[in-house]
């Protein structure tokens, strides 16, 4: 069961009595939801009054303002079919969905809660089309019989699952996130057993749009602790709160870098710096800065202060619009830097929907091909919602 305190975030619930104390003979029946990666988010109906949340707490943010304007009709008379008596509150939970710099934000519900007054949770899957993006049975995968019993054996199964279903997407979004962070699994409708808990599989969480997410270590262990990477993260805060390049920063570098490298440990430092005031340029620690050109799209990457950059595809004589996405770890460790010699611009914008970047590359078209690519760095960045 989940409790009413709980309903704002994607939250496992509970199992009765029967599972924990081992009465329970047969395992339950789950089916899986894919979920997307972002913050969790929760519409609050009373009456009608809304409420916005993100990350469990009511929020202002004004493009999920946006969105509830445009759809407040449809919310309040959907939380008033949910509702099984007049003072019941309604709560839609999910995440607020907003990877790609070049798209518009949207929430994707996932459960609906509806809360009586003396405080009982009903709990289900979201399957209504109140938003015309919304398309139930998307992203549900099926049903899987367990034969489990145990609790935390369910859960650590799951999660097991939820990893397996999940090294299918190993793409990344234009912010850098894989587009999925996990499973939610719900409990059969003909399961007989109405008071078993919906499961949430996070494989990761975020906390906000500039920083790294919170790994899961046992579902990804190359962002695993180990006694370099931890001295290099502390010796890294520490230099943080400082504002400048310690020694012991400086050595705990060098006793990683030092050491034969594994491509995993050197994108891992250059991530881990990304999300810091300190880079490496030409091998050495430093303070991000502005950079002017030449200089490859890697160096840009470790050692500016710029987020990411724009690629531009050109097919003949027409060129698409440029699309702007955060520097990965291709862009980083240097597998791009063979198209993406950046160099001071010497022209203004040739349109309107090109941005004023002070850095770009010239065209590189791979030999055989009709299409020319080009990057562009140093301008007006786009924001996530988040």
């Amino acid at each position: 069961m989940t409790t009413p305190s709980e309903v704002y975030t994607l939250t496992t619930g509970v199992f009765p009595d029967r599972y924990q104390n081992g009465t329970q003979l047969e395992g339950p029946v789950y089916g899986a939801q894919l979920m997307f990666t972002g913050p969790d988010a929760a519409i609050e109906v009373i009456g009608n009054k809304i409420t916005q949340y993100m990350f469990g707490s009511p929020s202002c943010n004004p493009w999920f303002a946006e969105l509830i304007a445009n759809y407040k009709k449809a919310i309040i008379r959907t939380a008033g079919d949910l509702r099984k008596a007049p003072d019941d509150r309604v709560v839609l939970t999910g995440v607020w969905y907003h990877l790609d710099y070049n798209e518009r934000p949207r929430f994707e519900p996932y459960l609906v809660h509806v809360i009586s007054a003396d405080g009982v949770v009903s709990s289900r899957r979201y399957k209504i089309e109140m938003f015309d993006y919304d398309s139930p049975g998307e992203g549900f995968l099926g049903m899987l019989a367990l034969e489990r019993t145990s609790p935390e054996e369910i859960s650590q199964f799951l999660k097991k699952e939820a990893a397996s279903i999940m090294g299918r997407y190993t793409s990344h979004e234009p912010c850098g996130l894989r587009p999925l962070q996990g499973v939610i699994w719900f409990p059969a409708e003909d399961n007989n057993e109405d008071d078993i808990p919906i499961i949430v599989s996070k494989l990761f969480t975020v906390r906000a749009s500039d920083e790294q997410p919170d790994y899961d270590v046992e579902v990804f262990p190359s962002e695993a602790a180990n006694p370099l990477r931890d001295d290099f993260s502390e010796a890294l805060s520490e230099a943080g709160e400082k504002a400048e390049i310690t020694q012991r920063f400086v050595s705990a570098y060098d006793a990683i870098v030092n050491e034969p490298v594994s491509d995993s440990d050197k994108e891992w430092i250059l991530r881990k710096l990304s999300h810091s005031r300190f880079g490496i340029y030409h091998g050495e620690l430093v303070v991000r800065e502005p950079r002017s050109g030449p200089i490859t799209l890697s160096e840009l990457a470790n050692s500016s202060t710029a987020r990411g950059s724009w690629f531009q595809v050109r097919i003949d004589h027409n060129a698409y619009d440029p699309r702007f996405s955060a520097f990965d770890d291709d862009d980083r460790s240097g597998r791009n830097d063979f198209r993406a010699m950046l160099h001071d611009r010497k022209f203004p914008p040739v349109s309107e929907d090109e941005p004023n970047c002070l850095l770009e590359s010239d065209w590189y078209r791979a030999e055989g091909s009709t299409a020319a690519v080009r990057y562009m760095a140093v301008g007006p960045e786009p924001r996530l919602s988040w």
